[in-house]
């Protein structure tokens, strides 16, 4: 890679987005939505206080609810995390506002056959193991195979963890947090476990101003509706209305947002293939 930029190219990221500044031109400026926004009113908090009715600077210029909002918004992250990782059959999704990647090693030990992976470096919880591999003998990783002792033919003897079971790891089961290998390691290697995992995204504090979502812009506004339609549930239940229009709103959003996430990745091709039917 040579690093030159590429003649109309055109980037999307979590986070933020480029937008033209004129027609027919290649100026583009970085667009975010940012956390906490006081001064162009464009930030979560600032939709929050618009969602809500409770105006300008209701929230952000009240510590407590400042607070109580930011804590509220990590929460709807975590509503429509399922949704997320329901959905990115085609890629894997990881907050950008992490600084290292969703991928973690530990010591192969002899003679152990279990692995736990809790958190990453930074602290974030580990959600699910997507792929995990082992240092072989001469210092390769090799892939291995996930299989489930409860229901997979032949993979009961992994939780069995007989003594003669041992030599070079080719299958794991998941248990927990932790991985257990199969058979179990006959020798040791510095870093011989290599875990790939989904994880807990890179949530706000009351601090925050310029962080933004590890979300697709377009999907931002889904993190200050939620929070607001549960302070209207909670404090203005009558506003029947307006908790309508944003349970709508929130609705339509988590449609998108799915729909947004299982559309093909536009790096692979598409393969057309001949429909075979019988004449019979």
């Amino acid at each position: 890679a040579s690093g030159e930029p590429i003649a109309n190219a055109q980037l999307e990221f979590f986070g933020w987005h480029t937008e033209q500044i004129a027609p027919n031109t290649n100026n583009y400026r970085v667009v975010t939505k940012k956390f906490n926004d006081t001064t162009n009113k464009s930030g979560l908090i600032q939709q929050c206080e618009r969602w809500t009715n409770l105006g300008d600077a209701g929230i952000s210029g009240d510590s407590f609810l400042l607070a109580r909002f930011t804590a509220d918004i990590n929460a709807a992250f975590d509503e429509i995390l399922p949704l997320i990782f329901a959905s990115d059959a085609k890629w894997q999704w990881d907050d950008p506002n992490h600084t290292k990647y969703p991928v973690a090693t530990t010591d192969l030990v002899s003679g152990q056959a279990d692995y736990p992976f809790v958190s990453d470096e930074q602290g974030n919880s580990v959600l699910e193991i997507a792929k995990a591999y082992v240092m072989d003998t001469q210092g390769v990783y090799q892939e291995l195979k996930a299989v489930d002792a409860e229901t997979d033919v032949g993979a009961a003897s992994i939780l069995a963890q007989a003594s003669t079971n041992v030599g070079t790891p080719s299958r794991y089961d998941k248990l927990g947090p932790a991985i257990f290998l199969d058979p179990i390691p006959n020798y040791s290697a510095t870093n011989g476990v290599r875990a790939v995992f989904s994880r807990a995204p890179s949530y706000f504090t009351a601090a925050d101003t310029t962080k933004t979502p590890g979300i697709p812009v377009p999907f931002h506004q889904l993190l200050a509706l939620i929070p607001s339609r549960d302070y209207v549930a909670i404090h203005k239940p009558d506003n029947t209305s307006l908790l309508t229009i944003i349970n709508n709103k929130i609705t339509e959003q988590k449609t998108m947002l799915k729909d947004f996430l299982s559309k093909r990745s536009k790096d692979e091709r598409v393969v057309m293939r001949p429909r075979v039917e019988s004449s019979r």
